[in-house]
């Protein structure tokens, strides 16, 4: 066969496919957010909630936000530290000199992502498994060592109705609860930082769409559905991150949550059918997103989107890395806390039920609901935080 032809018929089946995976990719996020009309309502006045002169915007890279950053002799615990807006924070942490500890249910694939960075070390956590998450909490306090930053960026997102071991709706357990536990259990390590800690919750802007159903937490009496409890879990986890500031800033630990941007090649899809489709599925979730981040799919479908709001526009999983990076390291932040940060800055506050596609709601903002979810915690985890 002629060269040329063949050359020919290869890039033809290769652009084939990448059509086929972006129309597989559009259809299968289902979003529709790019006809949505620039948003024009109300911005509520907040004493905390207000942003700085970051120098910082949607498009800012995680190693961007790291440049000029000294963390020699840091040390960062990270939950999905090793896979997608993860990854790329790790990668920043040890450019800048830290220790990462990345914790993962899955030490193979952990492992896997993580060999080309050096200063990186993996330990088995499933934040499913109570007694996994004590195992790794007994194991660290005994080094006596300090922990600098936590950030907790695993999740899982949109599961079928599924339960934990204790019954417990699959989405709250690994989002809320697991971290909880965690946190709770590496406090003593965290006070131990010579200049202060910090924690970094990985909400969402998914937390718009609902409050915390505290009445049917674990959907018993209320009607299901994936993205309902996936909202529910990140309102809780904003929440949770406003009650852990006020009880740890006289530790001079400060707690913030994080809304990463709408990313498309993130791996949270693939660990998302863990223990609920096959071996096989899960893999082919993670080629996906692989190949999508490999052929800049993201650029391409923002090209073709072509969103009113900026807000809407997607971020790559390194775009993704950088708010919570600029939470862990920030200067700016230095003295704050309690605060839910989006595209490496303080984030606004809209109306609930508004049609914004950034900002903080204010539910998730609601001290009351913030000690009411602490107690819920402590309740369905068996864990309690004596101060």
């Amino acid at each position: 066969m002629n060269i040329y032809k063949l050359i020919t018929i290869v890039v033809t089946v290769l652009a084939s496919l990448f059509i086929l995976l972006a129309i597989v990719f559009y259809i299968g996020l289902n979003d529709s957010s790019a006809s949505n009309p620039v948003y024009d309502g109300p911005i509520i006045p907040h004493e905390q909630q207000t942003p700085l002169n970051s120098g910082f915007d949607r498009s800012t890279t995680a190693m961007e936000i790291i440049d000029g950053i000294d963390l020699t002799g840091k040390t960062i615990v990270m939950t999905g530290g090793h896979s997608g807006t993860g990854l790329e924070a790790s990668k920043a942490f040890v450019s800048a000199g830290a220790k990462v500890i990345a914790l993962s249910r899955n030490l193979e694939v952990a492992k896997s992502n993580l060999q080309d960075i050096q200063n990186v070390s993996v330990f088995y956590v499933d934040l499913l498994k109570p007694d996994s998450i004590n195992k790794f909490v007994d194991h660290y306090l005994n080094t006596g060592e300090p922990i600098d930053v936590l950030v907790n960026s695993a999740g899982i997102i949109g599961t079928p109705l599924t339960r934990d071991e204790r019954g417990y709706e699959l989405q709250f357990s690994t989002n809320v609860l697991g971290h909880f536990q965690l946190i709770v259990g590496l406090i003593p390590a965290l006070e131990k930082a010579k200049n202060g800690a910090r924690i970094v919750n990985l909400a969402s802007r998914a937390h718009r769409a609902n409050g915390v159903n505290f009445e049917d937490i674990n959907f018993e009496n209320s009607d299901y559905s994936g993205m309902k409890a996936y909202a529910q879990s990140k309102t809780a986890l904003v929440l949770l991150s406003l009650k852990l500031d006020k009880l740890l800033k006289g530790k001079n630990i400060r707690v913030f949550s994080v809304h990463p941007g709408p990313i498309p090649t993130t791996d949270i899809f693939a660990a998302s059918q863990v223990g609920i489709s096959s071996t096989f599925t899960v893999w082919m979730f993670r080629m996906l997103a692989k190949t999508a981040r490999a052929t800049h799919l993201t650029e391409i479908l923002n090209f073709v989107r072509n969103p009113n709001n900026e807000a809407d526009l997607y971020k790559t999983v390194q775009q993704g890395g950088a708010t919570t990076v600029w939470a862990s390291v920030s200067p700016l932040l230095e003295g704050k806390g309690g605060l839910y940060l989006e595209d490496s800055n303080v984030a606004v506050v809209v109306p609930n039920g508004s049609d914004a596609p950034f900002g903080v709601r204010p539910w998730a903002l609601n001290e009351e609901d913030a000690d009411k979810l602490w107690k819920l915690c402590e309740e369905m985890t068996g864990v309690n935080y004596l101060n």
